[in-house]
């Protein structure tokens, strides 16, 4: 049976018996509970005791606020996310729920939530800690600072053709070297690491190559990290970053924590020229960094762990080359940071 839209909830037939208040999406036309990162449909507004029995399902949008399950405890005014089992907590991921009216004592408490809106205490600012950068500022000429101010963004630049600004209405930068045969970098990282390793950060760049290069002299890597390098991206003490090769278009995926070493693995994702595309890492399980492509988890049977350290993070993009006169272009549309605050 097809959804039946009215002034209220949706009216859909359930795969199986479920219970009241749980985030729930569609298979196979039928009704399931909706996986933490999983898009919903709703949340069911009573309990379902059957398979194929039909069930009222509240969009997130209808209602100023709904029942939900929790996951786990939750503090009053406190931002929460999907969770397995069609349920909420605190943990950061994509898929931002909205706000805890209040309290849950732990797993299976129903509690009221406001959907898609950040509400804080009085007093508190609480929410998690968040960048997000289109690079619409007027952004200089290689060889130039950032404006004071303007940006959390340093520049490194080595030679080469620097980090500039593309005439865009989105805004966009690109990291260039030219066909001179000398060492080049082109970098951007933020000195102030404004990331806890240990509050659930991810990172979200949308980001194109232009020009790969010719020479394997290349290196193009973006990710999370503990710092920059002015030479060598490998050198950074701790990072997890997607990594490229010139002069193939194979996305890779590595990761480094200063004692467990976990070298690039081909991801078998290549991408396409001159064509944006969504990276994403998350850190939300330091011992086990996750990968994402477009939307699709890559290298899931690969273990990228980080766990041993314990400090702070920056998003990066840092490309590279030995002397060589192989060129390099690469293009930011965006870059999206959040963790939890401290």
């Amino acid at each position: 049976m097809g959804a039946v839209v009215q002034n209220g909830p949706l009216t859909l037939t359930a795969n199986s018996a479920l219970g009241p208040f749980l985030r729930v999406m569609l298979s196979a036309s039928k009704l399931v509970v909706a996986g933490a990162q999983d898009e919903e449909v709703g949340v069911l507004d009573q309990r379902v005791l059957a398979a194929d029995d039909i069930a009222a399902v509240v969009p997130l949008n209808l209602a100023p606020a709904l029942r939900m399950v929790a996951g786990a405890a939750i503090t009053q005014y406190a931002s929460v996310y999907g969770a397995a089992d069609g349920k909420i907590k605190t943990v950061v991921n994509n898929n931002f729920i909205g706000t805890a009216l209040e309290a849950a004592s732990g797993d299976g408490s129903f509690i009221s939530v406001a959907p898609s809106m950040k509400i804080t205490a009085p007093g508190a600012l609480d929410g998690p800690v968040i960048i997000d950068d289109d690079f619409t500022h007027d952004y200089p000429a290689a060889a130039t600072a950032f404006p004071l101010g303007g940006t959390p963004w340093l520049k490194t630049e080595t030679l080469g053709l620097g980090v500039t600004e593309v005439a865009s209405p989105n805004g966009i930068i690109k990291l260039a070297a030219d066909a001179v045969a000398e060492a080049a970098i082109a970098a951007i990282h933020m000195p102030s690491l404004p990331f806890d390793i240990d509050k659930n950060p991810i990172a979200e760049f949308r980001l194109a190559i232009f020009d790969i290069g010719d020479n394997a002299a290349v290196d193009i890597n973006f990710g999370l990290a503990s710092a920059t390098h002015a030479t060598d991206f490998d050198l950074i003490a701790v990072f997890a970053a997607f990594h490229l090769d010139s002069p193939g278009l194979s996305v890779f995926c590595q990761s480094d924590d200063g004692t467990i070493d976990t070298a690039p693995v081909d991801t078998l994702v290549d991408l396409v020229d001159d064509v944006m595309a969504l990276f994403q890492v998350d850190c939300t399980d330091k011992a086990d960094v996750k990968f994402s492509i477009n939307g699709v988890r890559v290298l899931a049977g690969t273990t990228f762990d980080i766990s041993n350290y314990t400090g702070q993070l920056t998003p990066i993009v840092h490309v590279e080359k030995t002397s060589n006169d192989s060129t390099f272009d690469v293009r930011v549309d965006r870059i999206r940071c959040q963790a939890d605050r401290n």
